[in-house]
């Protein structure tokens, strides 16, 4: 233990302490030394992006990352001393669903499938003007309807009414703005290999299988795919044995890892469970019987917990924390003024907020005018012009405000229409102007907000089952599932139109319980409590060719998380 706290930054702290006994049990285990580790992690962080400070969850990865190396190894060493390898017969797994024809290409052929170009969105239209054309910026009549409307900014919902407004900017310390996790780096994609790709989603499905472990106390998980006259507990991935169609109570199948079933799949009969909420792609524990071999009888499924909460470093000496909180798209469908856009900065002009935080799109690759071919400027000068210098004005006029960008997977001003996203870059260069990955992960004046900018909520909603007499607020229930499965994106398949990089998983893991967590969603905004982390979804700055809305968050130097936030949504 006393190697290994100085070769990795460790301090004296609860958090490194753990994080100190799990590297020491890997050396134990693997026979390494703690240099030859420490060389293994640094190779892990590069490859994932994550900071070179190890924490829990990421060690944890990289055991399963060390435990997948070991096997091949072993494999590697019998083969070379000679040991006759005889085939096994072929299992007949039609009753799995399963097309025994092309038994050998099937991890191939699945995994191809699912990361197919086919789901990748159509090239983008880049025409060669040299600036910004007076037609693509030009007022359209429903632009000037929407200036004249004779409501705007109407409040349409709160949480924590009853905590008072910030006030007048009065504050003579500068709000404390830091990174909780290091934002993605550029990274190359389309070049992941079929059999990393499958490692990676194998070794999460085994590493929530070890926290429903822990969290439920079950000494042993069991193979559910074999025949057993008593009752096991086994874990896996939910699917669905229908090519087309959603998900429902006659077609569940649990997908195995390979650990503990050889990846193969079994059928769910449901008809003991009383309560359950089930989508693809959801890893859950099972508790049941298979007494035949050809279906597992459930009589209780068991969820991962909920992630760790990490302590907030909350700034008692400060004055409350105001941010307002916008996802694009930022102009109406019918021209490329970004009306909306100023109406929103105008707003906030008068207000001062603290913060401002701008999700993407920006400049949307599904705006009609972009998909049409009709826009007549590079997506950079309408940026540039229509953005860039709105945003520009506006921190010149509010000298203690600052304003974050996150991108999305629609933007034509970024090279990465995956998920999840660097940062947008040097796209505008001020210091008080910051930008941040897809998903980050922040804290303003000690406050944990964690933030992801795909619509996650509106993908499990259309793929969900539920039997559940408790859990009948829908909004609630989705976005425990986000939390529960420990990852921004449970949903698998990913929804068409989605393009997920599977060797990037790590970077869009929940890694702890954030004080409140932004999930902009083209469902209507809401505001909701789960486990006192409060879950916000602004919806959208533009609706077509309607005003959307926004969110503005109060901050408050509390540790009392009951009142530490107040949020009030409105209608732009």
């Amino acid at each position: 233990m006393s190697d290994i706290k100085p070769l990795f930054s460790l301090g004296n702290s609860r958090d490194d302490q753990e994080v100190a006994t799990e590297l020491s049990s890997l050396c134990t285990i693997y026979t390494i030394t703690p240099e030859v580790l420490r060389n293994k992690w640094e190779a892990f962080a590069l490859t994932t992006g994550c900071a070179l400070k190890p924490s829990l969850p990421y060690v944890k990865h990289l055991k399963n990352s060390l435990q997948r190396e070991f096997d091949r190894q072993l494999k590697k060493q019998k083969t070379s001393r000679g040991a006759v390898v005889t085939k096994k017969p072929r299992m007949n797994l039609s009753d799995y669903g399963i097309n025994t024809d092309s038994q050998e290409d099937s991890v191939e052929s699945f995994m191809s499938n699912m990361f197919s170009s086919s789901h990748a969105r159509p090239a983008k239209v880049m025409p060669m003007t040299p600036s910004a054309s007076l037609n693509d910026t030009q007022l359209s009549q429903v632009s000037s309807q929407f200036l004249t409307r004779k409501s705007a900014h109407v409040m349409d919902g709160q949480y924590n009414p009853h905590l008072p407004r910030r006030g007048d900017y009065t504050e003579d310390k500068p709000t404390m703005f830091n990174h909780l996790q290091d934002p993605i780096k550029p990274y190359r994609f389309m070049y992941e290999k079929t059999r990393e790709k499958a490692d990676m989603m194998d070794e999460h499905i085994d590493y929530i299988g070890s926290l429903i472990r822990e969290y439920h106390n079950i000494e042993a998980f069991a193979n559910p795919a074999r025949a057993s006259q008593d009752p096991i507990y086994a874990y896996g991935r939910i699917c669905s044995d229908a090519s087309e169609g959603r998900l429902n109570d006659q077609s569940v199948l649990l997908q195995l890892s390979r650990d503990v079933g050889m990846g193969k799949r079994v059928r769910l009969n449901l008809a003991k469970v009383s309560d359950y909420t089930l989508f693809p792609g959801q890893i859950v524990g099972v508790f049941g019987t298979n007494i035949r071999g050809d279906v597992f009888h459930v009589d209780q499924f068991l969820l991962p917990p909920m992630p760790n909460s990490i302590e907030s470093d909350i700034l008692t000496d400060r004055k409350p924390v105001e941010m307002i909180v916008a996802s694009g798209p930022y102009t109406l469908d019918d021209d490329l003024s970004y009306q909306p856009l100023e109406d929103l900065l105008n707003k906030c002009e008068q207000d001062q907020p603290n913060v401002i935080l701008l999700m993407g799109p920006f400049i949307s690759a599904n705006h009609p005018r972009v998909a049409s071919g009709k826009i007549e400027s590079l997506p950079e000068d309408v940026f540039h012009n229509q953005i860039a210098k709105r945003l520009e004005q506006f921190l010149e006029k509010s000298q203690h405000s600052h304003v974050l960008l996150m991108p999305h997977a629609d933007d034509m001003i970024q090279s990465f229409p995956l998920y999840p996203q660097p940062p947008l870059g040097n796209t505008i260069r001020h210091g008080r102007l910051h930008q941040l990955s897809n998903p980050a992960q922040i804290s303003i004046n000690g406050h944990n907000i964690s933030a992801s900018n795909i619509d996650i909520l509106f993908r499990l909603a259309k793929e969900e089952i539920s039997k559940s007499p408790e859990h009948t607020d829908r909004f609630s229930r989705l976005v425990r599932h986000v939390l529960q499965q420990h990852t921004y994106y449970p949903l698998f398949p990913h929804a068409l139109g989605d393009s997920i990089d599977a060797s990037q998983l790590v970077n869009i893991q929940v890694s702890w319980l954030p004080d409140i967590l932004i999930l902009p969603s083209q469902f209507k905004y809401f505001v909701k409590n789960i486990d006192d982390v409060v879950c916000i979804n602004p919806g959208h700055l533009c609706k077509s060719l309607a005003a959307g809305s926004y969110a503005r968050v109060v901050l408050y130097p509390t540790t009392d998380v009951n009142n530490q936030v107040r949020v009030d949504l409105f209608k732009l």
